[in-house]
């Protein structure tokens, strides 16, 4: 009886592949509100296009409680865009949101709306109206969004390009601004703004939730941003080429990720943030560039749990410091995570942080030089002020003894089986002692870097390829460590 019942199961895969019209008579014939969750779960686009391909769906196009558009739906034939094409794939998602919301249901809630479109004037007034109608009628609605994409990729903005792109924005904010008074999330990228611009739009996004700036820059005159809002719950501000930005009064900021600062010293200023749990900054040292020191730069943040820290491949820009300067401020951390360590220096210092978190569950480290995304003309380092790459001078505060009780998970990218590492790792295993997981990966590798220069010279891996070499430096590593187990120890693919 199994045996017909799969044969006969098997059957009707194989009708249905050869028949598409069949599968398409057993969509339909589902009820409507199964079909709405499915739909809903699509972009919008999508969802009308699958409409479309029976009369018993069609009615469905205009009950569809979420609207999630992009560019990217309307990508030509060929599968990649130019940027010829962005000024039909523009024209096609601003009629595409005025037809869709302009004729859906309005007894129908609309729960989230979110566009993704190009700085194109018309068609950004066409998609703000758009909406601007939408909330006017929806009085639900959970999430509305914003995704003001560039042309082009930032290194190909000039000076003139980026400030063009500001005016033009502003020109539509000022158009639309009850639009931007309604949105939850904004995404802006490219752009160059007068002295107030930033601070007006953010005082006018009344209910936004999330803002990320993107390669947004201010005039030359203005080196300094302060931020206020009762509602931003996450920032995101990347290469914002500012001195300093003052974070005076966001009370239910939870996520903030800073990146690529130009200024020497600190560079943001912690105010009113209570909540503020989780921290991911990124850079690239340059000499001019002073090293961090958290219990200073964190003084006003005591509650982070996640923290994330980026050294591009290049010199470490934190201060190791001891446990009772920094575990004021790392009193609630719980997770950390190193990436891109340079793969020429000892990993040893970032024990510091262990020592100052008491609480901290799992930590991650990353080794790894990116060479794609790497400066190594030694001339072109010197001239562009890049720091030396060396080693972190770090002495353990506990020379006799250090133990961790919450520590139960560590995870390496980069591994080798050198003495950096698995004397790095005999160090944690000792400390940590309900420590339950220790993955260990190879290094990373990206698509681009395959496409690597030939002239850059890169170390071949030596990462455990066999059972037998893993089997060997798992004794390698819990040799004469009493507390420790070999079984915590996973290589992995």
């Amino acid at each position: 009886m199994k045996n017909k019942k799969g044969s006969r199961r098997n059957r009707n895969k194989s009708a249905a592949h050869n028949n598409p019209q069949l599968v398409v008579d057993r969509f339909t014939k589902l009820p409507d509100d199964l079909l709405l969750n499915i739909l809903d779960r699509l972009d919008t686009p999508d969802a009308v296009r699958t409409c479309l391909l029976s009369n018993r769906t069609l009615h469905l196009r205009h009950m569809l409680s979420r609207f999630q558009i992009s560019v990217d739906s309307f990508v030509p034939n060929c599968g990649y865009a130019t940027l010829k094409d962005t000024i039909p794939m523009n024209s096609a998602v601003a009629d595409a949101t005025d037809s869709i919301l302009t004729f859906r249901r309005q007894d129908i809630p609309l729960r989230h709306l979110s566009v993704c479109f190009y700085l194109k004037y018309y068609d950004c007034l066409t998609i703000g109206k758009a909406v601007v109608r939408a909330m006017a009628t929806n009085n639900l609605l959970d999430s509305v969004e914003f995704i003001i994409l560039p042309e082009k990729k930032p290194e190909h903005y000039s000076t003139y390009d980026l400030r063009h792109n500001g005016k033009q924005f502003m020109r539509f904010f000022g158009a639309c601004t009850d639009a931007f008074a309604g949105l939850t999330r904004l995404y802006l990228c490219n752009l160059r703004l007068g002295e107030t611009d930033i601070p007006n739009i953010i005082a006018t996004c009344k209910l936004l939730e999330y803002l990320c700036l993107s390669f947004c820059e201010t005039e030359d005159s203005v080196l300094q941003l302060q931020v206020e809002h009762p509602r931003l719950a996450e920032l995101d501000i990347y290469h914002a080429g500012l001195e300093l930005v003052e974070l005076n009064y966001l009370p239910n900021l939870k996520h903030l990720d800073f990146s690529l600062w130009v200024c020497p010293h600190e560079p943001l200023s912690f105010g009113n943030v209570p909540l503020l749990s989780s921290l991911s900054l990124t850079n690239v040292a340059m000499r001019y560039q002073e090293v961090i020191r958290l219990s200073h730069f964190l003084a006003n943040v005591p509650n982070i749990s996640d923290l994330y820290l980026n050294f591009g491949s290049e010199k470490i820009w934190v201060q190791p410091e001891c446990p009772k300067l920094l575990a004021p401020v790392l009193q609630n951390l719980q997770v950390l995570n190193l990436d891109k360590l340079p793969e020429e220096c000892d990993i040893a210092w970032t024990c510091f942080f262990l020592e100052a978190a008491p609480f901290l569950k799992e930590m991650c480290a990353t080794v790894w030089d990116h060479w794609c995304g790497m400066q190594t003309d030694k001339v072109e380092r010197e001239e562009q002020g890049y720091s030396e790459k060396a080693n972190v001078e770090w002495e353990s505060s506990a020379p006799d003894g250090f133990r961790h009780y919450n520590l139960t998970k560590l995870t390496i990218y980069g591994f080798q089986p050198n003495e950096n590492f698995l004397g790095y790792i005999r160090h944690i295993m000792e400390a940590a002692v309900n420590l339950e997981d220790v993955s260990l990966y190879d290094r990373k590798v990206l698509e681009c870097c395959e496409d690597l220069d030939p002239k850059i010279k890169v170390a071949p891996s030596w990462y455990p390829q066999t059972i037998e070499e893993q089997e060997l430096l798992r004794k390698q590593i819990t040799e004469g460590l009493v507390m420790a187990s070999p079984h915590v120890i996973h290589f992995r693919s």
